[in-house]
């Protein structure tokens, strides 16, 4: 199976921000006319919450940063030897690795990934977990 995004626990969250700013955008405009029927003080007092949540909304708009320079995320890798052993490892790392990525693990050496395999864990009801298959790059 190769390697990929599908699983939930994989990968950077997806990012609504868009979705969320056009939304907000939709209620800004529905309150801005209902301050037609309020009183001069409490449309002032309104007009200046609707303007930081509209000041909110354009942040929500400005690209994110590089998948480069997001937090580490931990993934799993089977690591099999040529003799037919195999361990297992975790590395932290800022993108998410892909077939034919080569990985290094400090006192293993470099290890080319050579796909992905699914295990089950326990209890039942939580996500599979995805574990990149790899072997020694040399």
């Amino acid at each position: 199976m190769p390697a990929g995004n599908d699983d939930k626990t994989m990968g950077p969250p997806p990012d609504f921000s868009k979705q969320n700013a056009d939304v907000l955008d939709r209620v800004l405009e529905a309150r801005r006319r209902e301050l037609a029927g309020v009183d001069e003080e409490e449309r002032e007092r309104s007009e200046f919450a609707l303007a930081a949540i509209e000041g909110y909304a354009a942040l929500m708009r400005e690209p994110g940063p590089a998948a480069s320079s997001r937090n580490p995320i931990r993934y799993f890798f089977k690591l099999v030897f040529p003799d037919g052993r195999w361990s297992v490892d975790e590395k932290q790392l800022s993108t998410v690795p892909h077939e034919g990525d080569v990985v290094d693990f400090p006192g293993l050496g470099e290890w080319r990934i050579e796909g992905s395999q699914r295990v089950g864990v326990k209890p039942a009801g939580k996500p599979q977990r995805e574990f990149f298959v790899c072997a020694p790059a040399a």
